[in-house]
């Protein structure tokens, strides 16, 4: 068995698209930047908020205000918008039955990563809560998994399997040593696992379970 396995949110557990894409369009208008309704924007699951801001054009003194805004709307009422995917529960009560410890390693601030674990009622599989710290500054996924590996006790990287969607994901887990694993469900764009290729990719949880238990 694994030493330890830490869990991206969005898009991986959970699917976070309308939340997180409505407060993205609340700021926006909210500066006077809106967006057009059909365009989609499930591309700014994952990334640093303010990368996705440059990539809307954004300009760099607007940015702490459509944060600020953001996190308010998602705070509120985003948050409760997404839905667990079908199956991901079951894959964390395997392995907490098999007492491999457990660590969310999430963009989000870990407030935020806190009260979606306890909507869904899965906050008492993770030891460990890692993310954006509360002061809001912007942190890499390297950043995050380094966090979780120390709140986990630091167990050796290479019995430790980081579990995404995105190629952040996959550059956080190989910053850190660790086993990259990708899920094929979440919000990756066009080509991108192509480009940034993981150790292990997945297209269902029990897929993932299986794979989780036989690695190590």
């Amino acid at each position: 068995m694994l030493d330890a396995v830490l869990f991206d949110l969005d898009g991986t557990l959970t699917d976070p698209a309308v939340g997180i894409t409505g407060s993205f369009r609340h700021a926006l208008a909210a500066v006077g930047h809106p967006v057009d309704p059909s365009e989609d924007l499930r591309w700014v699951i994952g990334p640093d908020l303010r990368d996705s801001l440059d990539r809307v054009g954004v300009a760099a003194a607007q940015h702490d205000a459509v944060i600020n805004s953001y996190r308010a709307h998602l705070r509120e009422i985003g948050l409760f918008q997404a839905t667990l995917h079908s199956g991901m529960a079951e894959v964390l009560a395997r392995l907490r039955a098999d007492e491999v410890p457990l660590a969310l390693a999430s963009a989000k601030m870990i407030s935020m990563g806190e009260t979606t674990l306890e909507h869904f009622d899965l906050r008492h599989h993770f030891d460990v809560i890692a993310g954006t710290l509360a002061d809001g500054a912007a942190r890499s996924k390297a950043q995050i998994v380094a966090d979780a590996l120390d709140g986990l006790g630091n167990p050796e990287p290479v019995r430790v399997a980081m579990v995404g969607d995105r190629m952040h994901d996959i550059e956080g887990a190989r910053a850190n040593g660790c086993i990259a694993i990708a899920v094929s469900w979440g919000f990756a764009e066009a080509g991108e696992l192509e480009r940034h290729p993981p150790d292990h990719l997945v297209d269902t949880p029990g897929e993932l379970a299986t794979l989780l238990r036989a690695l190590g």
